[in-house]
């Protein structure tokens, strides 16, 4: 499987994720107002994976964003040593898709998980319903996403490497 197929796997999974969460939320009466906004936070975190991760807004066009984010990812990799081994063992070819199989789970890790995880701990602390409601939604959502991910490297053994989160 080349970067692209991996590309293109990942933007469908990911796609359906959000239709079927649309769906979900489509379902539920006007009438239950905090239901519909659990379904709401959660299917905008859902697209959220796709945009932010990159996986919407570049799929085509995926060599040219390797290429840009060559020295981000490099990073990031940092962060992770078991996949810095494997990256650096790479040619050029299997490096992209090492970087199609992970860059967008890696980037939501790195920019958005960690730091909702915080923010959860801190509003969980502070006693603050409200936001604990919606953190607990962002990264369950974010979470799901991530998993769904894995299990399809997995299945696909495309570089499924586990991840334990501290």
């Amino acid at each position: 499987m080349n970067y692209l197929d991996i590309d293109k796997a990942l933007v469908d999974i990911t796609r359906a994720k959000c239709v079927a969460c649309k769906e979900r939320l489509d379902a539920v009466p006007k009438d239950k107002p905090g239901e519909r906004k659990a379904l709401l936070i959660e299917n905008g975190m859902y697209t959220v994976c796709g945009n932010a991760g990159l996986l919407f807004n570049t799929y085509g066009n995926r060599e040219g964003l390797y290429r840009t984010r060559q020295n981000f990812f490099n990073y990031i990799l940092t962060k992770y040593p078991k996949h810095q081994e494997i990256y650096a063992s790479l040619n050029n070819d299997e490096k992209f898709s090492f970087m199609a199989a992970w860059q967008a789970d890696l980037f939501m890790r790195d920019q958005l998980l960690a730091g909702y995880i915080t923010e959860l701990a801190q509003a969980e602390a502070a006693g603050d319903a409200k936001n604990t409601f919606e953190l607990r939604i962002k990264v369950g959502a974010v979470r799901a996403m991530l998993d769904i991910w894995a299990t399809w490297r997995k299945e696909n053994n495309i570089y499924p490497i586990e991840i334990k989160e501290e």
